[in-house]
């Protein structure tokens, strides 16, 4: 397990293959600079002590600069025998004919995440990307922080993924909170229109915290996400409600500021999706409420979603078999890619806790009057269950760990579904 960045990115790719010409304007400042390492650059000066310059590099902040780094640095990985995986332009494996061992490569912008089972694999790897680009720092071990995430291997078969330093930052700016033991109450969809609107001051606040525990939540901490849902809702006209939601959140984040997410694959690589939905949860506007959890293996939710649905239903089963058909794609593209990293794997199983949603989905088409009106696009899950993609199975609803993303649960429950989600004890 490798971790490096490479220093500089953006400026080894070339303008060139865009075709087109990108001047900037260079502050006296930077000007002068560039004329006291080459003087003769002097005559370009204007009045001002500024001088306009054409690009030769891509340069953070150009609109194309971005592509022009991925474009030159997936050349330099096919170069050396890297192939991406179809469902995800950003991994890349090597197989070596000899040993048949497999090194990955994952990309964020200049940031590498390399994992192999040889050593040599990686060694081998990290010279001819030292040669491509000399700018490099490396670090490696069984724990390392990646993109804020600190990646712990260390475990046996599982891999443990904590965000302490930006649950510190979030804790910094709020001031005096109380602990909670839930992240929300059973009101968190209640809107009061008569409550007092926030400040514009107080507004921005909310803002920005809700917007960092959404990154904190999406990555670590999923059982956070049914109240982040709702709170990125209202971060236009916030009132003082919101603020005592958000509050509470706070509260419990204090209080598991150590927690993360544990992921375990075991002994089968088998992509699972508990997906769920609250009929109606919102009182505001009549909609219903989906979760999704998506396990590789045995532990820890690689994908996690709780989201207002988009169209109002009409029954408990419709809003399933909308959460159903919203989410199952998630699980589908799982499937895909860990096929494409070269593993084998079933049919992705979907679990499902209501039996008449999937006596529809058995179906294919509605069977009463009272289902007719479901649009026929909710059963095109019934297809890739018919191909061997897909297969769906009952599940209980004490086993649901993905009616903790649909509402606010509390006590016993809450500990026991934040359990399955996260796989952290």
């Amino acid at each position: 397990m490798v971790v490096t960045d490479i220093g500089g990115a953006f400026l080894n790719a070339s303008m060139k293959p865009t075709g087109v010409k990108v001047h900037m304007r260079l502050a006296s400042t930077m000007a002068k600079l560039l004329v006291q390492l080459a003087p003769e650059y002097g005559q370009y000066l204007d009045e001002s002590g500024c001088m306009v310059v054409e690009l030769d590099k891509a340069l953070y902040g150009c609109v194309e600069a971005s592509l022009l780094w991925y474009n030159d640095l997936r050349s330099k990985l096919v170069d050396f025998g890297f192939v991406a995986n179809p469902y995800d332009q950003c991994v890349f494996n090597k197989v070596d004919g000899a040993t048949g061992s497999q090194v990955t490569v994952v990309l964020h912008v200049d940031d590498l995440m390399i994992t192999s089972v040889s050593q040599q694999l990686i060694d081998d790897f990290h010279v001819y990307l030292n040669s491509v680009y000399p700018e490099t720092k490396s670090t490696q071990g069984p724990i390392v922080n990646y993109l804020g995430m600190c990646f712990d291997f260390s475990g046996d078969g599982e891999v443990r993924i904590t965000m302490e330093n930006c649950v510190n930052d979030i804790l910094k700016s709020c001031g005096e909170i109380t602990m909670k033991p839930t992240p929300a109450s059973s009101s968190l969809f209640d809107i009061n229109s008569d409550q007092v609107k926030a400040s514009e001051e107080q507004r921005k606040t909310f803002h920005t915290l809700v917007a960092k525990m959404l990154y904190l939540a999406k990555r670590v901490r999923p059982e956070c996400l049914t109240a982040v849902a709702f709170l990125s809702t209202r971060v236009q006209a916030c009132d003082l409600d919101d603020m005592a939601k958000l509050k509470r959140l706070l509260g419990y984040v204090k209080g598991t500021a150590t927690r993360g997410i544990v992921l375990r694959v075991g002994e089968k690589m088998t992509v699972k999706a508990y997906i769920d939905a609250a009929y109606g949860v919102h009182t505001d506007s009549g909609k219903s409420h989906t979760g999704c959890a998506i396990v590789l293996g045995d532990a820890g939710a690689l994908f996690a979603k709780s989201a207002k649905q988009k169209i109002v239903t009409k029954s408990s089963t419709e809003a399933e078999l909308v959460g159903l058909s919203d989410t199952a794609s998630q699980a589908i593209h799982l499937r895909n890619f860990v096929l494409a990293q070269g593993y084998e794997t079933g049919p992705a199983v979907i679990y499902q806790d209501n039996l008449s949603c999937m006596a529809l989905m058995k179906r294919g088409s509605p069977g009463s009057e009272r289902s007719r009106h479901i649009n026929i696009r909710h059963f095109w899950v019934k297809e890739k269950v018919d191909s061997g993609e897909v297969m769906i199975e009952h599940l209980s609803t004490k086993q649901m760990m993905a009616n903790i993303l649909t509402k606010p649960v509390q006590g016993e429950q809450f500990a026991t579904e934040r359990l399955g989600l996260t796989g952290w004890a």
